[in-house]
């Protein structure tokens, strides 16, 4: 029942445009800046708009509390057996909840290898505090083939 739930409203927010932000654009800024550098696979770039350490819950239920330098380590080996990557991001929107900045991103996530190339839906919210990611997590729907 989760995930037929999360599922519609992941393929709902793809026909949403993108919004603007409501809360810190800098903040909304730097979590964009991550997803680029994420996506280019330019990992150290995303270390400045980190906290020392953070929290990182995937979509599978795994759950990262630990130093940024060892969610980069991760995040290096994520990408280091694709070819490419690209994002497209439909919608975001961003909030400030009790002082600190809510960014939310809708998007479709394409990974391409020699084997193929996979479609996912996904959702992540960013939390930023005194200018620093320290928690984000995130939910995906893969497209049928």
């Amino acid at each position: 029942m989760k995930k037929a739930i999360i599922t519609a409203l992941l393929l709902s927010a793809c026909t949403q445009q993108p919004s603007p932000a409501t809360g810190s654009d800098e903040a909304s800024d730097n979590v964009m800046k991550i997803w680029k550098a994420f996506e280019s696979g330019h990992i150290q770039e995303m270390k400045p708009y980190f906290a020392d350490t953070v929290i990182y819950e995937d979509a599978s239920g795994m759950r990262f509390h630990g130093p940024t330098e060892q969610l980069l380590a991760f995040a290096q080996k994520d990408i280091a057996g694709l070819d490419s990557m690209r994002f497209d991001i439909t919608k975001w929107e961003s909030e400030k909840v009790d002082g600190a900045d809510w960014i939310r991103i809708w998007s479709a996530e394409r990974r391409y290898q020699k084997s193929g190339a996979d479609t996912i839906l996904m959702q992540e919210n960013w939390q930023v505090k005194n200018g620093r990611v320290v928690y984000f997590n995130q939910y995906l729907a893969k497209l049928p083939k």
